[in-house]
């Protein structure tokens, strides 16, 4: 069994996710498909990164993220800074030729994401996009339905991400309000819907998009009294066509008075439909419409699958199939799938080129957003 040295860029809530993924692996899966070793922490305080390293388990830290990149003790990078700190950590893991796994978005901006397109031939790694809906029981489920043409071809879908973070006008001002900086609810909250999406019955063709910033000024956290302009969405809804014709819907918000962490689909075919929410990860609805009618309905009906912690072996173990699954299991998953591709040096799904293929589509629904039209999508990296 290999050993992986493990380098973490960032600290905060995602670092802390996926360290905590690294450390729990052993317990889901038997046997893993490597064993981690918590090399090196990296944050901006010395301080703060100092303790976080001794709270993690981290056997280093430091302040220098190339100098973490560049260790010989490191053979994967995981990238959990603020978007517009992933580029530059992003080509120098890639020169390096370390395995990466780096979160969404890939990138702050169209350009840095056509940069680091550029680079991608020359690499060798094993390069994985933190899209952890892709991972539960249930997505997985509805992802194995559809290649099995449970659905048919599809004639409409329709999908939420709800957060009401920012209903209040006065929250401060963070790098989450700065366009340059990578902010805004499309290119946060819109990956996991839209890749999700994507996934399941994309690629799509064209989209429209309309947004709305909620509040036009924040307070300063730094300088009492004084407010700073806001120039990213805080809510957007898009209009998306396919190929072949079936239209859509994706909104994402994080004016949704009321939600909490709400991803929602549904997708309707020419012989069935299917519907999850986040919230209600432990299942998966399905509606057969090949199934018989009759009186008082027939056999035709939503059904409701249990699909709780059911993941193929080497997991599904502890805990057992039976007992439910929560947030933090499909990041577990999603980090199993990566280190197995480093592990057999396999391609990883999705990768770092699908996440930056993400950006693109992302960055055509800011751009309609900001021009009011429909903006054709590029083709799909094969």
């Amino acid at each position: 069994m290999k050993t992986l040295g493990v380098g973490m860029l960032g600290h905060g809530f995602m670092g802390k996710t996926h360290t905590f993924a690294h450390r729990t692996i052993p317990f889901y899966y038997e046997p893993p498909p490597a064993r981690s070793a918590l090399r090196i922490l990296c944050g901006r305080d010395p301080e703060r990164t100092r303790a976080a390293a001794e709270t993690l388990g981290f056997e280093h830290w430091t302040t220098n993220m190339l100098e973490a990149v560049a260790s010989p003790e490191v053979d994967v990078v995981h990238v959990c800074t603020p978007n517009h700190e992933h580029f530059p950590a992003l080509k120098a893991a890639i020169r390096a030729g370390k395995h990466i796994y780096c979160e969404k978005p890939v990138t702050a901006n169209l350009a840095e994401a056509v940069e680091l397109e550029k680079l991608l031939p020359a690499y060798h790694g094993v390069a994985q996009t933190v899209l952890q809906n892709r991972f539960f029981p249930a997505t997985l489920r509805a992802k194995k339905l559809v290649a099995e043409g449970f659905l048919g071809q599809v004639t409409q879908f329709r999908a939420v991400f709800l957060h009401s973070g920012n209903v209040d006008p006065n929250r401060p001002f963070s790098w989450k309000f700065s366009a340059a900086a990578g902010g805004g609810v499309i290119r946060d909250l819109g990956p996991h819907v839209v890749d999700l999406l994507d996934h399941l019955i994309g690629p799509f063709a064209a989209v429209h998009c309309l947004s709305r910033i909620w509040a036009a000024q924040r307070p300063s956290p730094e300088a009492p009294g004084k407010s700073i302009a806001v120039d990213t969405e805080d809510a957007a809804v898009m209009l998306v066509r396919s190929a072949d014709g079936a239209i859509g819907t994706i909104e994402v918000s994080k004016i949704a008075t009321g939600a909490e962490d709400e991803l929602r689909f549904e997708i309707h075919g020419r012989h069935g439909a299917m519907r999850y929410a986040l919230s209600q990860p432990n299942y998966l609805e399905i509606y057969d419409g090949r199934l018989p009618g009759g009186d008082f309905g027939g056999a035709r009906g939503w059904q409701r699958l249990p699909t709780l912690h059911r993941y193929p072996s080497p997991g599904g173990k502890f805990p057992s199939g039976i007992n439910s699954v929560g947030w933090l299991r499909g990041h577990v998953h999603s980090l199993y799938s990566f280190l197995n591709c480093v592990a057999t040096g396999t391609p990883p799904s999705p990768s770092l080129a699908d996440g930056l293929y993400l950006q693109r589509v992302l960055e055509a629904a800011c751009e309609s957003a900001q021009e009011d039209r429909w903006v054709e999508l590029p083709s799909k990296p094969r």
